[in-house]
């Protein structure tokens, strides 16, 4: 018998515990008995298990496990199995640009990225960097001779 239940039984009886362990006499423990009997009774099983197909794990909240809840509040399906599923329900990017095939990169392991969201980064570096000069400075002379020489001292040579 599971503990939890035969302590809850003698919380609502008002049964004292001695040294905080329960002692039991023969009556309490065959009213234990019959309780958890006349519940089993009363309650079908099939309301302990998940209400979802094919599942056989006890119910916890709304009739169906903690998985499969947790599924069905965060995309309204119980169908998918993968983590993705709930990145793949958003209909737009967190700038509220809309997920098209025209406006939406995909990856090759199957992310996703907005467009315009790309789009707008680049403008926004590309001003940046204007701003600062850095375009005439990549494409000095100067610099790339530093670079070669840098690279030069960087390699070890011959022992």
């Amino acid at each position: 018998m599971d503990p939890h239940r035969i302590s809850k039984i003698a919380q609502r009886r008002r049964w004292r515990r001695w040294e905080g362990e329960w002692l039991f006499t023969a009556e309490q423990a065959d009213e234990i008995r019959r309780t958890i009997r006349a519940y089993d009774e009363h309650v079908p099983v099939a309301a302990w298990t998940c209400t979802v197909e094919g599942c056989e794990t006890p119910a916890k909240v709304r009739g169906m496990c903690n998985a499969h809840y947790r599924r069905v509040s965060r995309h309204g399906s119980t169908e998918r199995r993968d983590g993705s599923d709930w990145q793949r329900s958003k209909t737009h990017c967190p700038n509220n640009h809309e997920y098209t095939p025209e406006n939406t990169y995909r990856f090759a392991d199957g992310r996703r990225r907005c467009r315009a969201c790309r789009l707008e980064r680049a403008s926004q570096q590309g001003a940046r960097e204007e701003a600062r000069g850095d375009d005439a400075v990549k494409n000095s002379p100067e610099l790339g001779a530093v670079r070669q020489a840098g690279r030069a001292e960087a390699r070890p040579g011959p022992v």
